[in-house]
């Protein structure tokens, strides 16, 4: 039996998080670095001599076919070397030192406020004398990559705890390397119980009907794993990166603490290894190769959401109004867990949300609403309506003194049952009118913090912010925070602060702003933007560009709104003419209702449900984008620090970026940023990725891309699951970065 909160814990590498390591190295000597955890008192350091026999490499669940070792003891080589200035954000001397560094909500929510942290690097050692080959997995004569899971044992060997899938050994580095960008999992157990609770009630669609047109998000999840491992046995896939939206929400239900037993994060990890039935029952060994993992809006919701909410919602899961009310979210049908007490915790919820609830984020109408709400709701009201029939009642015999007549008792007594009645009825008209506010609020759902990220922290990533290196090329993956107006709303912020922003998308629509790069975040210990600068600059600016830079991102940089069709834009349709997007310029909210609302008008009177972009024309491209901080963002991302380029000879600090990988608007879409002679921005879109056409401006001209979701079907690319397959040749250079579907390949 595992002792999951024990010290000492090894922290990294994890699922989220692997390490990927070449036979090369080690046969030339190369440890494998582990980050370890301990609440230990200042005068004691744990000694090398405390590891000895317990740590060892277990080959995981999905690669128990092939033929590689059970498991592979690990020797610690130095004694621990303590990370003193674990919050500290200094220069770092590479891109992979991003990991000695952790974000203050893990350190304080999850590990403790006593936790210590140390380096401990660790040698391989085999029975077979050094044939390091015996890691790999080998199909028709090719050595493949293998992934391992991560085993502490204690010394006893009562109990071990085990990092899945936190080493990949891989034969060796080359300029040569495949990896698959994925996002958008929403993974949550609901997702296999919906389909079941639904097909117990009558519906006017038949049971075959239903079961054909229903979206499983988890299945489309396995369906890639599927995909993924087949690209694995053919050698032409090395490692996935996943951006966020992993999960749903954190927790099956509405349980005000953390259920560290039974949560969405522990689906997902099953669904990843093929740990629990997903091997028995539903066929999924797990997948065979190394995944990264960042977080997404969706990973810092704590409760579940009506999928009953908006059509946008029905139509996600194919399936009908009537249909989906069958299934009640908060109470669902479950033998499984018998006790369920969601309705009430729900409103326990609510009336929390209306006590931080910032009213300034709503129009006089929903603001009155909700204060009589939060009055009725609150001690006064609850007072009121409990002693006013008392009142009455002494009041009446104090007045008349004891009843004598039949009548009067029976008037008396309707005269406090009125009393009590009326303002009974007062309170349950009122949340009659505000519930459809607060639920829509509550579901949608607004209860997002990072208390939602505790599971994920301790047992797949404890970073939000971290880099890996592959041969010559990095990789540097970023988390986007949760929702803004979420964000602002509960932390009792001045909604004057927020960015130019509409209710449609981030309240009812499907891509809700992002806090990403915002200095007011409480679980940084640094700016995310310093922290992007100094991880740039960490990577090697090689002169022959054999070395490749990657961001990953869950909220994107660019996004136009839905209803805006970019046809009429594409670069290689101007003929040199000007093809670059203008930016949005800042309009007041009177000037932008207007616009909309005209252009609302147009597309119906025209029966259109897109805009058509013409060229030169203005268009908002920050719709349900990254929050803050962009012009810095695109400025490093071509590699000059902003506050540099009024110069005139202003020249390049860090190597350029060749992409940046987004998800979030469950779209497959592309643009390039570059900057003209006055140091503007210049943004252009196109399919950069066409194979038929290469893109010939790396190094130059940074490429930014979304991959539609795995497992939710987005307004015009309705088919996942989408990922983008990335290829590096021997050469340094990119010559593959397509989006596909497992239904068609390649471009849609």
């Amino acid at each position: 039996m595992a002792k999951l909160d024990e010290f000492p814990l090894i922290i990294s590498p994890n699922l989220g998080c692997p390490r990927i390591v070449s036979i090369e190295e080690l046969e030339h000597g190369q440890t494998i670095p582990l980050i370890i955890a301990g609440q230990y008192s200042d005068s004691i350091t744990p000694l090398k001599s405390e590891f000895l026999g317990t740590l060892c490499l277990r080959c995981s669940s999905s690669n128990r076919e092939d033929k590689i070792p059970k498991d592979i003891s690990l020797t610690i080589e130095d004694e621990p070397e303590e990370i003193t200035e674990w919050n500290k954000l200094s220069d770092f001397k590479n891109a992979e030192d991003t990991r000695y560094i952790f974000n203050s909500e893990f350190h304080y929510k999850v590990m403790g406020e006593n936790t210590r942290y140390w380096k401990i690097r660790v040698k391989v050692n085999l029975k077979s004398g050094g044939n390091y080959r015996i890691l790999l997995r080998q199909k028709r004569r090719i050595y493949l990559p293998a992934i391992y899971d991560l085993v502490y044992t204690d010394k006893s060997r009562r109990w071990e705890r085990i990092n899945y899938h936190s080493v990949q050994f891989v034969k060796s580095f080359e300029n040569k390397c495949n990896f698959i960008h994925l996002t958008d999992l929403h993974v949550a157990t609901r997702n296999d119980e919906i389909l079941d609770e639904i097909l117990k009630e009558k519906n006017t669609r038949g049971r075959e009907d239903i079961r054909g047109n229903y979206v499983n998000f988890n299945e489309n999840l396995r369906k890639f794993i599927k995909k993924a491992n087949e690209c694995a046995d053919n050698g032409t896939l090395d490692f996935v990166v996943i951006t966020g939206d992993l999960v749903d929400f954190a927790f099956h239900g509405w349980e005000d603490e953390p259920n560290y037993i039974e949560n969405n994060w522990k689906t997902f990890m099953n669904i990843i290894t093929g740990a629990g039935l997903e091997g028995t029952v539903r066929g999924n060994s797990g997948i065979k190769i190394a995944v990264f993992t960042s977080t997404g809006n969706h990973d810092w919701r704590l409760h579940p959401y009506d999928p009953n909410l908006s059509d946008s919602n029905r139509k996600s899961y194919g399936l009908k109004q009537e249909e989906l009310e069958h299934y009640n979210f908060k109470i669902f049908d479950s033998a499984e867990y018998p006790g369920d007490e969601r309705a009430k915790l729900s409103e326990e919820l609510t009336s929390d949300i209306l006590k931080k609830i910032n009213l300034n984020a709503f129009t006089k109408t929903d603001k009155w609403k909700i204060k009589i709400e939060k009055l009725v709701s609150g001690v006064y009201g609850t007072w009121t309506k409990r002693t006013l029939p008392f009142l009455v009642m002494v009041g009446g015999i104090w007045e008349k003194g004891k009843p004598t007549k039949i009548a009067d008792s029976v008037i008396y007594l309707a005269i406090i049952g009125i009393s009590w009645i009326v303002p009974w009825g007062i309170s349950k008209g009122i949340k009659y009118i505000t519930r459809k506010t607060v639920d829509l609020l509550v579901d949608n759902p607004l209860h997002a913090e990072a208390r939602a990220l505790h599971y994920y922290f301790r047992y797949i990533n404890p970073y939000l912010d971290y880099a890996f290196r592959y041969g010559e090329h990095y990789f540097l993956v970023m988390d986007t925070g949760s929702d803004v107006f979420i964000g602002k709303l509960l932390d009792n912020e001045k909604v004057k602060y927020l960015k130019r922003m509409s209710l449609e998308d981030n309240i009812l629509g499907g891509s809700p702003d992002s806090r990403a790069f915002d200095s007011e975040q409480v679980y940084y210990n640094w700016s995310q933007i310093v922290w992007l600068e100094k991880a740039l600059a960490a990577i090697p600016n090689n002169p022959e560009g054999k070395n490749r830079a990657f961001i990953f991102l869950h909220a994107p940089p660019i996004n136009p709104p839905d209803n805006v069709d970019l046809r009429m834009v594409l670069e290689s349709e101007q003929d040199g003419k000007c093809s670059y997007i203008p930016s949005p310029k800042e309009h007041n909210r009177v000037y932008e209702f207007i616009k909309y609302y005209f252009a609302y008008v147009r597309s119906k009177v025209c029966k259109s449900t897109d805009r058509v972009l013409k060229p030169g024309e203005e268009c908002n491209l920050t719709y349900g984008s990254v929050n803050h901080y962009l012009s810095q963002f695109f400025y490093l991302c071509l590699g000059y620090r902003e506050s540099e380029l009024p110069e005139e000879n202003a020249e390049r600090k860090f190597k350029p970026v060749d992409i940046v990988f987004s998800g979030h608007a469950h779209k497959n879409i592309e643009f390039r940023i570059e900057k003209d002679q006055d140091h503007k921005i210049r943004i252009y879109h196109d399919w950069y990725s066409n194979t038929q056409k290469s893109y010939n401006c790396w190094g130059k001209s940074p490429v930014i891309v979304q991959t539609a979701s795995c497992g939710v079907p987005g307004g015009k690319d309705d088919k996942p699951p989408y990922y983008r397959k990335v290829t590096i040749d021997n050469s340094g250079q990119i010559t593959q970065f397509v989006y596909s579907n497992l239904l068609e390949n390649g471009k849609q």
